[in-house]
């Protein structure tokens, strides 16, 4: 069972990483099911108010951004309908349960800083302007459960530095 539950999660990234390059859209089943997955997976470690301080980071983190938008186009916006998708943040509170709060502010700034390179390195193959954040998000998520289950090191709920 618990080979097959991360069969299912590898799939389910592999699945956002294609419909997010290829249409910018992901399914919203997909970021339920790695929610649901590794929360169960995780369940013996899981500290709750590490969801609930995760959550909180990315709500903190929308408000700013929302305002940072407001403020630079002078009139009160949407991110998401103009900057950022609902998929994305779909995406970003699905994958709580796989960190604790310390290693999620980690994937969150270190992942935003895979995708800017990714991006800035494929840019003139796409056509659109959008970034594939769930995507390339999910591609980074794929990369640390491979050096997790690698090396003798839990990147997700252990210390990393």
């Amino acid at each position: 069972m618990y080979y097959i539950l991360h069969v299912l999660i590898l799939l389910s990234f592999g699945v956002m990483i294609y419909q997010d390059i290829t249409s910018r859209h992901i399914h919203i089943v997909l970021p339920i099911l790695i929610f649901g997955i590794s929360f169960y997976l995780n369940m013996d470690v899981i500290d709750y108010l590490d969801i609930i301080k995760s959550t909180s980071f990315l709500v903190i983190n929308f408000i700013v951004i929302t305002v940072y938008f407001t403020i630079k186009k002078t009139k009160l916006l949407n991110p998401f309908k103009h900057y950022i998708g609902i998929g994305d943040l779909l995406f970003l509170i699905g994958v709580t349960p796989m960190f604790s709060f310390r290693n999620y502010v980690l994937f969150f700034i270190t992942g935003m800083l895979f995708t800017l390179i990714i991006y800035a390195i494929f840019k003139k193959k796409y056509k659109q302007d959008t970034i594939p954040l769930a995507g390339y998000l999910s591609i980074f998520a794929l990369i640390l459960i491979v050096v997790d289950f690698s090396f003798p090191i839990n990147l997700f709920y252990g210390f990393i530095f």
